[in-house]
């Protein structure tokens, strides 16, 4: 992995503390910013992960994050007795996709990507 990408990694680590602090950007804005449209296939769950295993407090700002969505459909990160929790809620069809993680970080990880992938999609 090159020094872009882990730049750009850490930016979308820190994605929610950037878009709190800032509040004039939307998290769009903040992301196309931050390079990962350009450089979307070379960043995976696993080095995002790897990222966060250097920066735990973010698990807690991504869920954080995911409690403060406004929308009524889309990813979203829970921690729920020990167990993390990734799901996806379509509202249209009322359809929930979950998946459960043991471990924190790579259940934020796996989070991340997902919804920094649909946030690109919009473009």
């Amino acid at each position: 992995m090159n020094i872009q990408t882990d730049d750009i990694i850490k930016k979308i680590i820190f994605l929610p503390r950037a878009f709190n602090s800032l509040m004039n950007k939307s998290v769009f804005e903040l992301l196309k910013e931050s390079g990962y449209f350009e450089l979307h296939t070379s960043i995976s769950e696993n080095t995002i992960r790897k990222h966060l295993e250097k920066h735990p407090e973010c698990v807690n700002e991504w869920m954080s994050y995911s409690e403060d969505k406004r929308s009524s459909s889309g990813y979203y990160l829970q921690n729920n007795e020990k167990k993390y929790i990734v799901g996806y809620l379509d509202d249209k069809t009322k359809k929930q996709i979950k998946k459960e993680f043991s471990n924190g970080i790579k259940a934020c990880a796996v989070f991340i990507k997902k919804e920094v992938e649909s946030i690109r999609l919009l473009e």
